[in-house]
């Protein structure tokens, strides 16, 4: 009679652990508060600091030189004299938000550029952020990318339709098209 009873209490505990937020990524604090709203406001793009978007499977951090090239001198915020902190070399160390599984395949410069999805649509609202987000914003499943390939014909999204080419290529839905 004790089996019955560990189990019930193992998987009380087990959901306790759950609900309390415990197997979600662990919060993320980085080195300098970046207001992506205050960037998207001046009319920057996503790709105009994640370069690599538009080339690379990786979209990448953005090098500190590049932050330079804005902020290096005159009158600075706190957030400022923190990158130009690192003008003399070295990169800002940048901690990573978004994680896929090592198995899952996803080329950006594919998404961003052929198919032409929105940053947003796998990063979330990052463009309202006066801050970088702690944790994604959005919690990415295979689901949603399937649901995505299987309903977008040239970049629009259409009603529940396979899709057939999206710039000229086939979409893939193949399981290894994306699991390697």
């Amino acid at each position: 009679m004790r089996w019955p009873a560990a189990v019930v209490v193992l998987a009380l505990g087990v959901l306790a652990w759950s609900a309390l937020g415990a197997w979600t990524a662990p919060a993320v604090t980085q080195p300098i508060q970046f207001p992506h709203k205050t960037h998207v406001e001046l009319n920057l793009q996503c790709t105009s600091c994640h370069e690599r978007a538009e080339r690379d499977s990786v979209a990448g951090r953005p090098p500190t030189a590049l932050c330079l090239s804005c902020h290096s001198g005159g009158d600075a915020t706190e957030e400022i004299k923190k990158v130009q902190a690192f003008e003399k070399g070295g990169e800002i160390p940048w901690k990573r938000v978004w994680r896929l599984p090592p198995h899952v395949y996803f080329p950006h410069r594919t998404h961003v550029v052929v198919a032409k999805v929105a940053c947003q649509a796998c990063h979330g609202p990052m463009e309202t952020l006066d801050r970088p987000p702690a944790r994604p914003l959005r919690t990415l499943t295979m689901s949603d990318c399937i649901a995505c390939h299987e309903t977008r014909d040239g970049g629009v999204e259409t009603a529940a339709r396979p899709v057939a080419v999206v710039a000229g290529r086939p979409l893939a839905t193949d399981c290894n098209a994306c699991h390697r």
